[in-house]
């Protein structure tokens, strides 16, 4: 073999392992961290006519299904317990996070980066229904 026919296969051999390279690199998070999401569900309205001085405020959510997302993958899900507070354990990353109540309606979503030893707190506020 000539040396440039040896250089050629080399480049060869080096452009192939750094096409393969960059083909298993997975979409998520890969740093192995975690952060935690942690939060309220509440409804709102509540009332179905607000009056100066009336206040009506909203209601904490009991049994809202909670989910973390990342892009149309859902990475994390939980449900609010009794005082609409859940907690939720995500790899570092971002995400919007979205409630749904029990009758089906959903929050607005909030979106949020979760990074290792920075816990973040929210809350989402899903319609009642009320008008």
């Amino acid at each position: 073999m000539l040396v440039s026919e040896v250089k050629c296969s080399v480049c060869a051999l080096l452009a192939a392992l750094l096409w393969l390279c960059g083909c298993n690199s997975p979409s998520g998070p890969v740093t192995g961290h975690s952060g935690v999401v942690t939060g309220f569900v509440l409804t709102a309205p509540v009332c179905p006519v607000e009056r100066v001085g009336q206040e009506c405020p909203p209601r904490p959510v009991s049994g809202a299904a909670v989910v973390a997302l990342d892009g149309d993958a859902v990475r994390g899900s939980t449900q609010t317990d009794s005082t609409g507070a859940f907690h939720l354990t995500l790899p570092d990353g971002r995400y919007v996070i979205r409630a749904t109540n029990v009758g089906g309606y959903a929050s607005t979503a909030a979106e949020l980066v979760v990074i290792s030893d920075r816990p973040v707190h929210i809350t989402l506020v899903v319609d009642s229904g009320i008008r």
